[in-house]
């Protein structure tokens, strides 16, 4: 494992700077992708959309985690969302029949999965008793017995097959490639996720930090033989918010010890954080995830992204391996 020279709290984050500025110039390199075909229906589920997506293909409508799930911000410009599938049951249950008898919407494709989301209640098959009197037509995709399986029966559904073979051969190459990189010896890192949320409307920014337990651990750092410090930023009531820990300033970054830093969401936003109490609490400059640069912008996973799991790996993975 490459060693690394202390460096001066000052040259920490100018060399945070440019890790950021390195990672967005990244994401840009990698190109849009053509423009989906968009069908009359409603699809229930971020995974199956995730899937539609990568076969040139997205809903009228979709129930997915907005809040959550990174990809929402991109296909919500051509597939509108019309709530997550917590909140179309719970909260307002006159959604779907609304938009099968108002917007005659006559399809209705829903995600079944075994565990929908670790952080909320949400169960894409929970609308299921709200539209079965109504005349569309109900159609299922099982995520229970994996992606392939599930990208096929999807694939004939949408009568587009030939991109369903497409995606499964790339999928399961990249998928390889990634279990072909494990590390055979952890890399044994300690890790704090700070995620970071700008408001545009009040130039406000909020912090949270990922729980232990939770999406990251499972899909990301237990496979590369790291750690989630977060445990560090617990409040004494315990609570945890979709997975989260909400916090109001950074010093349990002295706690926790990591040796590196991922930030999550608005970057600008823990940037700022970092900055700040570095000037206030000079002893922050001490851990060793700052002294040692060790702070990277990587993208939030929440088991969302299915296809795009492997790429989202392989930037952890070389993040996390200095």
């Amino acid at each position: 494992m490459r060693s690394h020279k202390k460096i001066p709290a000052t040259m920490a984050l100018l060399s945070l700077t440019l890790i950021l500025v390195m990672g967005f110039a990244a994401v840009c390199q990698a190109g849009p992708k053509p423009k989906p075909q968009t069908i009359k229906a409603i699809m229930v589920g971020d995974r199956l959309v995730d899937l539609a997506y990568n076969m040139g293909v997205l809903p009228e409508y979709m129930s997915v985690r907005g809040s959550m799930w990174p990809m929402a911000k991109t296909l919500k410009t051509a597939s509108q969302i019309v709530g997550c599938p917590n909140c179309i049951v719970k909260k307002r249950p006159s959604t779907l029949p609304d938009l099968i008898t108002k917007k005659d919407v006559k399809r209705v494709i829903i995600e079944k999965s075994a565990n929908f989301c670790l952080y909320t209640k949400a169960n894409p098959m929970n609308v299921v008793p709200l539209i079965k009197d109504t005349d569309a037509t109900i159609e299922y995709v099982d995520f229970s017995k994996g992606v392939v399986p599930a990208i096929r029966q999807l694939a004939a559904l949408l009568n587009i097959e030939e991109k369903g073979e497409k995606l499964i051969d790339s999928y399961q190459k990249a998928y390889q490639n990634v279990e072909k990189g494990l590390p055979k010896a952890g890399f044994g890192k300690k890790v704090v996720i700070l995620n970071g949320v700008y408001s545009k409307g009040t130039g406000k920014t909020f912090l949270s930090v990922e729980a232990p337990g939770g999406y990251a651990d499972q899909y990301l750092l237990a496979p590369l033989g790291c750690t989630n410090a977060g445990t560090a930023f617990r409040p004494p009531s315990g609570a945890v918010s979709r997975g989260m820990y909400r916090i109001r300033n950074i010093k349990g970054l002295l706690k926790a010890q990591p040796d590196a830093i991922v930030i999550t969401g608005d970057a600008w936003a823990v940037q700022a954080a970092i900055s700040k109490e570095i000037a206030t609490t000079p002893e922050l400059g001490s851990i060793a995830a700052l002294k040692n640069a060790a702070v990277f912008t990587l993208p939030r996973y929440i088991d969302g992204s299915v296809i795009e799991y492997p790429a989202i790996f392989t930037q952890w993975k070389t993040a996390l391996s200095f």
